[in-house]
């Protein structure tokens, strides 16, 4: 039997674990029965799934003879002060203050367990702040400035050929090109490229890996769009098996644009300036592409510089995972941070669906996040927004043709899912989700401010060790 499952309602951010925080009541001896109810809590936790922020699960050390709970709090979760716990007594009792309250457990908690007959217990809740535990992050090395030879453009003649170590500078042909090679490593290369061209231009060219590289489109004007929309950093089309990653992208239309190259793996790609026009202005666009991976990235586009449209952009194309990442700045009035579309529409691949987890929004005017026209099945997990931009967008691009709505989901297939998901103090509170029935479940609040994740920051200037 297959049981349908009501919608959450907006705001509630209900889960199971929800369900777990009331009060449970076991099978105990009452009154009734001439023995007296035990007022007694049995368990005490405050669990990340109920409080976006925290990063692991906090168990409390119950001293029932004191009516003492003890909790231990990660110096790192000091940003998240108000905590809801899940408390479990094992009465038919009431708990002041409820579970659904949250606390700052950085200082002492009591909670009052009440019976049916009016009997008390008190128990104090007893915080211990810790330090966490430092590990030390993957440090990837990139060769001193000194270390590249200067280049002009370079076009592939070979499979399997190696382009590294090279500071390239154009203006008249794309910084590297390839046409129908396989097995291209392009490697610690930074290329500054300028006119209608594109800094990487690759198709029919499977297996390819771009690592370590910095990518800028120069003499961008001081701000807004480029002359057109061609002059992308990287652009590629009809290659699988793509791996790029420790790339960053500046002043380019796009980013990264890739058509039909299916399975591409992109990590730790930092962006900053997209310069459009229309349609471009994306940090990573796919166009009839099947699957993916961007994973720890972030685009900052300073919205007096930049010309955005989608952040990121899955246009007729399905499967694809955003995970970890940071975009900041939007100045469309018709862009949102991530934008799946047209899955079924002709010349669609992949089918439908796809995920966002874990990424932090800011800055943001029409849209967060959207499953629109076509799309469907896309899930947006523990997806965080604030400083939702109401009013001029910059520029004089005008305001957010949205009204500053949040998540969106009109003529989609169905499907879609919003889960553990905050928007805290957004310029509109009465515009996060349109429509509400698009999306099978509606699980977010917004009730708790969030430190956002850290930018993704490449070196490629080693002059201080020259």
């Amino acid at each position: 039997m297959v049981l349908a499952l009501p919608l959450l309602q907006l705001g509630s951010c209900t889960s199971n674990h929800d369900i777990l925080s009331e009060a449970v009541i076991k099978d105990t001896p009452t009154e009734e029965s001439g023995i007296i109810p035990i007022l007694r809590i049995t368990d005490f936790s405050i669990l990340s799934t109920d409080n976006t922020g925290l990063k692991t699960d906090i168990i409390g050390v119950i001293d029932e003879e004191k009516k003492l709970i003890y909790v231990e709090i990660d110096s790192s979760n000091l940003s998240t002060l108000q905590l809801k716990p899940t408390i479990i007594v094992d009465t038919a009792s009431t708990v002041i203050p409820d579970t659904n309250t949250p606390q700052d457990f950085t200082e002492e908690v009591t909670y009052t367990v009440t019976s049916e007959t009016g009997e008390e217990e008190n128990y104090t809740v007893i915080p211990t702040i810790v330090e966490p535990e430092i590990i030390e992050s993957e440090i990837v090395e990139t060769p001193c400035s000194s270390n590249r030879q200067d280049s002009g453009p370079i076009v592939v003649t070979e499979n399997n050929q190696r382009i590294e170590n090279l500071h390239i500078r154009t203006s008249n042909q794309h910084g590297i090109e390839i046409n129908g090679f396989t097995g291209v490593v392009i490697s610690n290369c930074i290329i500054e490229y300028t006119g209608a061209y594109v800094g990487i231009k690759f198709a029919m060219a499977d297996n390819l890996t771009i690592e370590n590289c910095s990518i800028k489109y120069t003499n961008a004007p001081s701000s807004g769009p480029l002359p057109d929309a061609t002059r992308n950093c990287i652009e590629g089309f009809d290659t699988e098996n793509l791996g790029i990653t420790h790339v960053k992208v500046e002043d380019g239309s796009t980013g990264i644009r890739l058509d039909q190259c299916d399975e591409s793996v992109l990590t730790y790609i930092e962006g900053h300036n997209m310069r459009g026009p229309f349609p471009k202005g994306q940090l990573v666009q796919y166009d009839k592409c099947i699957g993916g991976l961007l994973e720890n990235f972030s685009v900052i586009n300073d919205r007096e510089i930049a010309w955005t449209e989608d952040n990121i952009s899955i246009y007729k194309s399905a499967g694809q995972q955003i995970k970890k990442g940071l975009i900041v700045g939007n100045n469309s009035p018709k862009g949102v941070g991530v934008m799946f579309e047209d899955q079924n529409t002709e010349g669609a691949r992949g089918g439908i669906g796809g995920l966002v987890e874990d990424v932090d929004f800011l800055e943001m005017g029409n849209g967060v996040a959207s499953s629109v026209e076509g799309s469907g099945n896309v899930t947006f997990n523990r997806l965080r927004a604030k400083e939702i931009i109401c009013g001029e967008l910059g520029q004089n691009r005008g305001q957010p043709a949205s009204n500053s709505l949040i998540f969106a989901g009109f003529e989609t297939t169905g499907g879609n899912k919003i889960t553990d998901c905050l928007v805290y103090e957004s310029c509109n509170p009465t515009n996060i989700i349109w429509p509400e029935y698009s999306f099978e479940v509606l699980d977010y609040r917004d009730d708790i401010d969030f430190e956002p994740r850290e930018p993704i920051v490449l070196n490629f200037d080693c002059s201080d060790l020259e």
